[in-house]
């Protein structure tokens, strides 16, 4: 219950939120790549006559899920907040850029991107409860770690690796300064 002029808290229900919020967005997902159909592998600009694996271009929606499951609870504890919004626009450019990456072969891994920014913006988050916090980013790190393997071992494509990193260090800033401005929210 919500006292009038306090924030909303999350509830102890939050981690099943969290969890049903990641299983819907990788099941969402799946069933897009199921639509989509194979995507070639893209070495910085130049398409491969190899097909992704299915498993690899699935890695991305748990960590999309983690961050949309983010911005559920900031809507829950602050209501729209400049860092709900913040959130939101950056989930927004992510999806955008990576999808970009597809079609006008941008020179950087969505994937990439998506787990090294969800790494970043959670390691400078504080108010995080600490084991789901620990949880989510050890995924995170496997995922990043499964990412990185065939762009350096089987498709030789360390650039786009590292200016996915690079690019998701730099969203990350802008979100820790977001995160730390007050809320206009009484």
């Amino acid at each position: 219950m919500q006292v009038q002029g306090t924030p909303r808290v999350p509830e102890a229900g939050s981690a099943f939120a969290r969890l049903s919020v990641i299983l819907a967005t990788t099941l969402a997902g799946a069933a897009w790549l199921v639509h989509r159909g194979p995507v070639p592998v893209v070495r910085i600009t130049t398409p491969l006559p190899e097909m992704a694996p299915f498993w690899y271009m699935l890695l991305a929606f748990p960590v999309l899920g983690m961050l949309v499951a983010d911005l559920f609870d900031l809507w829950r504890a602050r209501g729209l907040s400049l860092p709900m919004v913040e959130l939101g626009l950056q989930i927004a450019l992510i999806v955008a850029l990576s999808s970009l990456r597809l079609g006008v072969r941008i020179p950087f891994s969505g994937h990439a991107l998506l787990g090294a920014y969800f790494l970043f913006r959670r390691l400078r988050l504080q108010n995080v409860p600490p084991r789901q916090s620990r949880l989510e980013v050890w995924i995170a790190a496997g995922v990043l770690a499964a990412v990185a393997w065939p762009k350096l071992f089987c498709w030789d494509d360390p650039v786009t690796l590292l200016a996915g990193i690079g690019a998701a260090a730099l969203l990350a800033v802008i979100s820790g300064w977001a995160s730390r401005q007050p809320s206009s929210n009484p």
